[in-house]
């Protein structure tokens, strides 16, 4: 693989973040840049950037790097769009809306593009968190009214969940109950179905993609089962691209073996960093010469790791619980 593929949107990120110090910059100035930026990438360039897509782990919870890495994402899911011969609009209200519309002719759908550090504490993420229904609906709603106002023919079908594979649920699961409902059709596809439908892109029309979305038509069971599922959207890939479900597994795990080499460069990032932590703790402790001097050290250490809360709530009242009259 390429690295520079593997981690098209982290050089991306560290280039305006070289550390979290830095002030915010302009989220959509940037996407700005990057969306005429990408479009220079081959389609096997930009498969390879769609299935290495994870947040990087040492990037701080929900701050700078990690808001414009996920904005960067979303506009990945509509570069795949665009690249499949539709177009999309990324919304820049965030509340309430999806984050990428696709559009193609008179049909849209509202997507919601995930993405989810390697080393989260779950192998799979909360289903709430994942998918909600009531919110596809509402954005489904609103793109309707908003073209019924508008007087326009286009009308948005259902709801599309992009994400990693890596973080599919082993077993059975609410997510596929609520990825079979009729009422509110919404697939979840993970990134490598997207780089395998862009690989193939020559095969079959968009209309025919659309189609997936006919789950009343097409007798869609709802139900907990993956391989209800899976076997659904299996086999409407493989009729849609007229591939046997055994070459659709064998590319499959074409995939799957590129996404854990990437995964595995990650992986490196945060073993370097352990590493380096590690080669500062040993060049402190051989700044001391007697047993006494390094159980000083280390009660330094400790008490500041497991008092670490504790010791801001003794600053703050010392810095701030006074009377003036009283110092």
């Amino acid at each position: 693989m390429n690295l520079n593929n593997v981690f098209y949107f982290k050089n991306i990120v560290d280039r305006y973040y070289p550390d979290e110090n830095r002030a915010a910059v302009d989220i959509q100035a940037v996407v700005g840049q990057v969306k005429e930026q990408i479009k220079s990438l081959t389609d096997e360039d930009f498969i390879e950037v769609i299935i290495s897509c994870f947040i990087p782990d040492l990037y701080s919870g929900m701050g700078k790097c990690e808001k414009l890495f996920t904005k960067l994402t979303e506009l990945m899911v509509g570069e795949w769009w665009r690249r499949m011969g539709g177009f999309y609009r990324l919304p820049t209200k965030k509340s309430g809306t999806e984050d990428v519309e696709l559009i193609y002719n008179d049909i849209s759908i509202a997507c919601d593009a995930k993405v989810f550090r390697l080393g989260r504490s779950q192998k799979a993420p909360n289903v709430k968190d994942f998918l909600k229904l009531a919110s596809v609906r509402l954005w489904i709603n609103n793109l309707n009214d908003g073209y019924a106002a508008a007087h326009s023919t286009r009308h948005t079908i259902g709801g599309l969940v992009t994400y990693s594979s890596l973080h599919e649920w082993e077993s059975d699961s609410e997510v596929y109950e609520e990825c079979t409902n009729h009422q509110t059709p919404v697939a979840m596809l993970p990134y490598e179905v997207l780089a395998l439908l862009l690989h193939h892109k020559e095969r079959f029309t968009t209309d025919e993609f659309f189609k997936l979305w006919n789950y009343k038509q097409n007798g869609v069971v709802t139900s907990r089962q993956k391989h209800n599922y899976w076997g659904y959207v299996t086999r409407h890939i493989c009729c849609m691209l007229q591939m046997t479900e055994v070459e659709y597994a064998a590319e499959m795990k074409e995939y799957h073996g590129a996404i854990l080499a990437a995964a595995a460069q990650y992986r490196q990032i945060v073993q370097s960093a352990v590493d380096e932590v590690e080669r500062k703790i040993l060049d402190q402790l051989n700044q001391y010469n007697t047993v006494d001097e390094i159980k000083a050290f280390a009660l330094r250490e400790i008490e500041q790791r497991d008092n670490a809360i504790a010791l801001d709530y003794l600053k703050h009242i010392d810095d701030f619980r006074y009377y003036r009259d009283q110092k």
